[in-house]
């Protein structure tokens, strides 16, 4: 378990400040929609080699920063999100996305209902749930909501069910692949595998503790690891440093 990061320099200084409190981080996050800021190393899907036309699917949407992230440095044809929590899926089936499907749903390696944990902040008497700190585990939460902010009064743990299922077939071929589901990544991979198997696409994963069971089950379908410096711009394979989203790629999405 490590601080959450998603950018360098003075990026990250700001973001220190703003996840210090509950409050501040509740409205920045909202703010975030509007803006173009993204995870600086998700930049290095412009390097990468693609179709013309690229097919996405993105596990844990929220409320779909990366789907206009991708939408800005992609050529996309169609986007497939999942995402279990119901305000998000409001407000991804209001974006005016062409060829975007919403599945109100998670994805699991079996079909069924599942618990999550989130950080709920009380401002007064308004209840403000931080749901991008959404955990299938109780433990893990805690632990982040330690690193991560320095104000913890106020904040208190809801426990929420969600469905997942194992995704069986997909007509078109995927190209790219982001998950991001705090710590179920493994599970997603594993729900994934008759895509994958297949279509051989680019994953983006964040980067947790099941990281290196999901880079030993990839390996038998010859995926390698590989990080993105942003600083370079360029992919390095991944040797004893993990960054905070791993790329599992194949030869020829780097034209090798």
């Amino acid at each position: 378990m490590k601080r959450s990061k998603t950018n360098t320099g003075l990026l990250y200084f700001f973001e220190r400040i703003i996840r210090g409190h509950p409050l501040i981080y509740f409205f920045i996050r909202r703010l975030i929609r509007y803006t173009k800021i993204f995870e600086e190393d998700a930049n290095g899907v412009s390097l990468l080699n693609f179709p013309k036309k690229v097919n996405i699917m993105d596990v844990g949407a929220s409320d779909g920063i990366a789907i206009k992230f991708f939408r800005r440095k992609l050529n996309v044809n169609k986007i497939i999100c999942y995402e279990p929590y119901k305000p998000y899926v409001k407000i991804l089936k209001k974006l005016n996305i062409r060829n975007l499907k919403v599945n109100p749903h998670g994805i699991g390696r079996f079909n069924k209902y599942h618990n999550v944990f989130f950080p709920r902040y009380k401002f007064f008497f308004k209840n403000l749930d931080l749901i991008t700190y959404t955990f299938y585990d109780k433990k893990s939460l805690l632990n982040q909501i330690n690193l991560d902010f320095k104000f913890k009064n106020n904040i208190s743990i809801v426990k929420e069910k969600i469905q997942l299922k194992k995704i069986k077939n997909i007509k078109m071929k995927i190209d790219l692949i982001k998950i991001d589901v705090n710590g179920h990544e493994y599970s997603v991979v594993r729900g994934l595998e008759r895509i994958i198997k297949r279509d051989k696409p680019v994953l983006i994963v964040e980067t947790g503790d099941d990281i290196k069971n999901i880079e030993k089950y990839l390996k038998n379908y010859g995926f390698r690891k590989y990080l993105f410096s942003n600083k370079k711009y360029k992919f390095f394979k991944i040797k004893n440093f993990y960054p905070l989203n791993t790329y599992f790629l194949q030869k020829k999405h780097l034209g090798i």
